[in-house]
């Protein structure tokens, strides 16, 4: 565990380092993306990831239903979407050493064979529906509890799953490589929606059963009604961080998308129409001969 947390901290840190060095880089060229609001954000997703992988949600997943939740929640519901949010592969690229910007931005160019293979597998709605399923698979009672019983395969799903929870919302955010055409903000928030209804549907079941689910942290727990009360008390504290954290996100990321979709036809203000408010509009009926030609 020790080794996959340090492994954790080293990508955390190096990703820090790199879309700092290019913030500050963009910043002293005048560039628009090097916003104050960008560091911080990304800043706050690496914290929340640093929680997720490295300390101290780690050490507390086993014995502690939350804790897992917690750490899908804090990583690919919050630390996800703040790294699109901040413009993170952008920035960080730009902060990269000219040889290392150059070899990736060769990687994913259209001409190249890795290039096209990366657009092959990487289209909007697959994306969305391969977090989908892993989301599923991971709230399944009888998979999660053969998973945890082996610490390596846990961290290769959590690993996979944040994966796949980049890809969904590269697509839905819209920075990042330009590898695809830009996802329909009508499309973006059904997706969001559909997201959003799985999510709530899983934390409810969850949050409202009146028996623990899982047998691993069953068996963690032991035998007995104080055992059992426990881990069920457990589960409703896990069904509440994902009801009302992934809640949270998603709807707020539907207004956002669809504020987006306002904004592109002028309709993010109000355009009253001409004498709107005049005397002749708003006078009571009957009292029409008052009104002072």
């Amino acid at each position: 565990m020790l080794a996959a947390n340090l492994i954790a901290l080293i990508l955390i840190g190096a990703g820090v380092i790199f879309y700092t060095r290019g913030w500050l880089r963009l910043r002293r060229g005048g560039y628009r993306l090097a916003r104050p609001f960008r560091l911080v954000v990304f800043w706050g997703g690496s914290l929340l990831a640093g929680l997720a992988l490295v300390y101290p949600l780690p050490f507390l997943y086993q014995d502690f239903l939350y804790a897992r939740m917690g750490q899908f929640v804090l990583l690919c519901l919050m630390a996800a979407p703040a790294f699109f949010t901040s413009a993170g592969y952008d920035v960080i690229v730009a902060g990269l050493p000219r040889a290392a910007r150059r070899r990736l931005t060769a990687t994913v160019l259209r001409t190249t064979r890795s290039g096209r293979f990366i657009r092959r597998i990487t289209p909007g709605w697959l994306c969305w529906m391969a977090f989908m399923v892993a989301f599923v698979l991971w709230q399944e009672p009888i998979l999660a509890s053969w998973i945890l019983l082996h610490p390596p395969v846990y961290g290769l799903t959590l690993g996979v799953l944040a994966g796949l929870a980049l890809l969904f919302w590269w697509h839905v955010i819209g920075t990042g490589p330009r590898l695809h055409r830009e996802l329909s903000p009508w499309l973006a928030a059904f997706l969001l929606v559909l997201t959003e209804l799985t999510n709530m549907a899983t934390a409810i079941s969850m949050a409202f059963a009146t028996a623990p689910f899982y047998p691993y942290y069953i068996a963690q727990a032991g035998a007995g009604p104080l055992g059992m009360t426990r881990v069920l008390a457990d589960q409703h504290f896990a069904a509440g961080l994902l009801w009302v954290g992934g809640s949270m996100v998603y709807i707020a990321a539907i207004i956002l998308v669809l504020n987006r979709l306002f904004e592109r036809h002028g309709a993010d203000r109000p355009h009253p129409l001409p004498d709107w408010d005049a005397d002749e509009r708003m006078i009571m009926p009957g009292l029409e001969h008052r009104v002072k030609r």
